[in-house]
């Protein structure tokens, strides 16, 4: 198995804690190469990284963060995220020839299970495979994608590195992102999925990216605050937050918080600090709740709200208003949503 990861040094206990689920969970896997795309990690972490890896007999290589503003020539406008999130787009480059698919893997996430099962999955002919993201229509309008084409996640990305180098999709990545890097609501997720045409991407087994929002809203009310019919069904949605693959810490408005935060209510929270005790990061502080008053009010009142009314605000938020606000962005960037055509 070829797993990469892309940390900065901020998040490098993270992904330290994230790859000792992984070692942990896939013993039986007869060879697993890790790759860690470098955003400035420190020499301290990095050797912590290693460790980490060679504990365990595997094998550990740090392969360069792409320069995104010399690739497209701007600086781009990230907002709450981190640039490094673009690194991923560039894995077929970035990794050796002789590497064909590569699982990426965010840092925020445990691994719970052997990842193996997903090798087994035909990329014959795909750019990448992920698992649905619970989005509505609104969304996709806004990055030029039909309605009901699956919008894949970009938390959990398998990538055939042979397709994306032999069809030049990482220039297109470039110049999509040229044209609207500020502007996206989700970065490389809007890239890949906009890029990407729909008979080129496969979609993978929910279990193996369980997003945060599953553990505190059931399979209804998930539906109802994203305004989706394009999701799983519910019989894999249910067995999948009971029997998770990979844990992937989003945030939520229904928590505020991640597990390494004080204050985290998630169910696998516990599980996050076992596996934090056990690691070279055992010493790392968690981090304190550095939210406003205003916001921590706001997530307290979340909290207490009933439930029905409560879902009914997000599904008008998420599901109507932001989509449209977020439409409002990418037609103040350089050029029109339409000036970006699938090739």
């Amino acid at each position: 198995m070829d797993i990469l990861y892309t940390s900065s040094d901020s998040y490098a206990f993270l992904t330290g804690i994230s790859i000792l689920s992984l070692l942990k969970n896939n013993k039986s896997s007869k060879k697993i190469n890790i790759y860690i795309m470098d955003n400035k990690i420190s020499n301290e972490n990095k050797k912590k990284l290693i460790q980490t890896v060679q504990a365990y007999e595997r094998n550990i290589s740090f392969v360069p963060m792409p320069d995104m503003t010399k690739l497209t020539g701007q600086m781009i406008d990230t907002r709450r995220w981190n640039i490094s999130t673009f690194g991923r787009l560039y894995m077929a480059s970035a990794l050796p020839e002789s590497v064909h698919t590569v699982l990426n893997i965010d840092c925020d996430t445990i691994i719970m299970d052997s990842l193996e099962p997903l090798w087994d999955v035909d990329l014959t002919g795909k750019v990448f495979g992920g698992m649905l993201e619970c989005m509505n229509d609104r969304y996709r309008r806004n990055i030029s994608m039909d309605k009901g084409e699956p919008y894949l996640n970009g938390g959990i990305v398998f990538m055939n590195c042979d397709e994306v180098r032999r069809h030049g999709y990482e220039e297109k990545f470039t110049k999509y992102i040229g044209c609207y890097g500020s502007s996206l609501a989700y970065l490389d997720q809007d890239v890949l999925n906009s890029v990407v045409p729909a008979e080129k991407k496969a979609v993978l087994p929910m279990r193996y990216d369980v997003l945060s929002l599953y553990y505190y809203a059931n399979y209804e009310q998930v539906l109802k605050i994203r305004r989706s019919n394009n999701f799983y069904l519910r019989e894999e949605f249910e067995d999948s937050v009971k029997n998770p693959g990979l844990v992937h810490f989003t945030t939520c408005f229904l928590d505020g918080l991640r597990p390494w935060i004080h204050g985290n209510k998630h169910p696998y929270r516990e599980a996050f600090l076992a596996l934090k005790e056990d690691s070279l990061w055992k010493n790392e502080p968690l981090w304190e709740d550095q939210q406003s008053k205003f916001i921590k009010f706001r997530n307290f009142l979340i909290r207490k709200a009933p439930k029905a009314p409560l879902f009914a605000v997000a599904s008008i938020l998420h599901g109507i208003i932001v989509p449209n606000r977020n439409l409002q962005r990418m037609r103040k960037s350089r050029g029109k949503t339409n000036a970006w055509k699938k090739s």
